[in-house]
């Protein structure tokens, strides 16, 4: 039997959900018991294996992986699928391929509501963008007699949030952001999620400095989000929504 809420993440490589959405993840487990997909299209394999290493770079795809596959059980993630493309090579991919991909997906867990970076992507890494794309192409595309999805969210961060040092972010403002979904309970299992990625642990202390030592103070109670696509006839927003599902019988 289906839960009666069900999401879908579409992130580029592992971590990604825990940066941009672990506040959400372990909400919506927690308090909502949603069921919960992941699907990441690569498996970071062009990133650092740690410094000092943890592994080898032949050996970071096959980390990572494991990496991803704890994160996600510790932010309460049922299911992960991942892809086998190339970091950093998302945009050479055809994007209608890549949503082909993601319409199976939905297809496959009936998500009402889909969650992917803004089109900046936040680091304004390539991969972001073109996963962001490719999300969007996807759940448009579907004929909303057969479309289970009700809204396509893009995650982003506010611009009232302090930068990170030596860190380019892109952002939004506070007034354009559409949806605010907080928990200061999930602060510390996001903690744990975000140590369990291990041989990312540079950028884990550049984004979140202290969540290494178990110190969460850094680590945001909000995710943030753009209202991209409803599915909902005649929905409209008043004001900004604290609920992912609101309008969504």
């Amino acid at each position: 039997m289906m839960s009666a809420k069900r999401i879908l993440l579409v992130f580029a490589h592992p971590d990604d959900e825990t940066f941009a959405t672990g506040i959400t993840i372990a909400k919506y487990h927690n308090e909502h018991q949603a069921e919960i997909t992941l699907l990441c299209a690569t498996r970071g394999q062009a990133g650092k294996p740690g410094e000092p290493p943890l592994c080898t770079q032949d050996e970071l795809p096959f980390f990572r992986e494991g990496e991803l596959l704890n994160a996600a059980r510790l932010l309460g993630i049922n299911k992960v699928q991942l892809l086998d493309y190339e970091d950093k090579h998302l945009s050479d991919v055809p994007r209608a391929e890549l949503a082909a991909h993601i319409v199976s997906a939905i297809q496959t867990t009936k998500p009402q509501v889909v969650i992917t970076f803004a089109s900046h992507g936040i680091s304004g890494h390539p991969d972001h963008k073109a996963i962001s794309a490719a999300t969007d192409e996807a759940v448009s595309s579907i004929p909303a007699g057969d479309n289970s999805v009700r809204k396509l969210y893009h995650v982003t961060r506010s611009s009232a949030l302090p930068t990170p040092a030596g860190r380019q972010i892109f952002t939004d403002s506070p007034e354009a952001i559409t949806t605010e979904i907080t928990s200061a309970d999930a602060a510390v299992v996001v903690g744990e999620a975000l140590r369990a990625h291990k041989t990312q642990h540079l950028s884990v202390n550049a984004v979140f400095p202290g969540v290494l030592e178990g110190d969460t103070r850094n680590v945001p109670i909000t995710n943030s989000y753009l209202l991209k696509w409803t599915n909902i006839p005649e929905y409209t927003l008043n004001g900004k929504e604290d609920d992912l599902f609101t309008g969504i019988e």
